[in-house]
């Protein structure tokens, strides 16, 4: 028992695991649930089939499938921490998600998210590794388009947060340090990253950097809010607003197109602009630039501190 129980109770390592356990179960079971409601439709059963084959075909992803896969995530991920922070006697807000100053953080990792991918895509351009084409579409259709994919960019952003850099990185990091905190939360990051069509090395690098960066300046604002809204902002930017791919999948009803030219290496490629050395620049200048970014909070409460409705402790 002691290779799993410790005097604190049950060992970091062991609540980690049995989190993933977790959010592995209730997502087969909401998978499961999901399959028998829409077969029981055949209509939408046949359009939902047609839609992922198409993509598969290589043809552009639409926002509402991937809201549906990502309120399926999202939900998974929020039941399986509700869980283990009721079983560790722990308030939900501890994961980082207190009320307190949300929507300034919220709103200022979202600035910091569109101006990193806008410099990336700048550079991709000044050195002629991309070309940026016109829109196409009606603004009418735009800005409903960018809306939906607003929405979808939103849930990404506090799924993958939530999932990864929530409970996981929060009760690692508290027992074993921060760095070996964000080490395993980085590697599992790139794991569930791996998989995507048309991923290259430079992209699951590119991963792990961008995990690092949020890992640390989750320990500068003791919040989840900044992270989630850079990361949403970033996945908006990029799918929609300058359309690049991403892991090789265009999105529908993007704004403008952003096409790779030139060497694969300094373009991305096929994986989008995430998969270009440019990239990592960008991220690592971000790194450095962290402490102008986003000033470090002094007495930050950390998870086990009873926090009010307004996030105080």
């Amino acid at each position: 028992m002691r290779l799993v129980l410790d005097e604190r109770g049950v060992r970091s390592w062991a609540r980690a695991l049995l989190f993933i356990a977790l959010f592995a179960i209730f997502l087969v079971i909401a998978f499961i649930t999901f399959q028998r409601v829409i077969s029981s439709v055949p209509e939408l059963y046949r359009r939902i089939h047609a839609v992922q084959q198409h993509v598969k075909a290589g043809g552009n992803l639409p926002p509402w499938i991937l809201i549906l896969d990502e309120v399926m995530l999202l939900g998974c991920t929020l039941l399986a921490t509700w869980v283990m922070t009721r079983l560790d006697g722990s308030p939900f807000v501890s994961i980082g998600l207190p009320r307190a100053r949300w929507l300034r953080d919220l709103a200022a990792g979202c600035a910091v998210g569109f101006c990193m991918i806008g410099l990336l895509v700048a550079a991709l351009l000044a050195f002629g590794f991309g070309r940026l084409e016109p829109p196409t579409a009606g603004w009418a259709v735009a800005l409903w388009s960018g809306l939906a994919w607003a929405v979808a960019a939103m849930l990404i952003g506090f799924t993958e947060e939530i999932a990864f850099r929530g409970y996981l990185f929060t009760i690692l990091r508290e027992r074993y340090g921060f760095w070996i905190g964000a080490l395993v939360v980085t590697a599992l990051f790139m794991v569930a990253h791996g998989h995507n069509p048309d991923e290259n090395l430079i992209g699951l690098l590119t991963t792990a950097v961008v995990s690092v960066l949020f890992c640390l300046a989750i320990l500068r604002t003791g919040t989840l809010w900044w992270v989630i809204g850079c990361h949403a902002a970033w996945d908006w930017a990029e799918s929609y607003f300058f359309g690049s791919a991403d892991s090789g999948m265009y999105s529908s009803g993007r704004l403008f197109t952003l096409l790779p030219h030139g060497n694969a290496h300094l373009s991305g490629g096929t994986d989008g602009p995430e998969g270009s050395l440019l990239c990592l620049a960008v991220l690592l200048a971000a790194i450095l630039a962290l402490p102008l970014l986003i000033r470090r909070r002094p007495g930050v409460p950390g998870r086990g501190v009873a926090l009010d409705p307004a996030g105080k402790p």
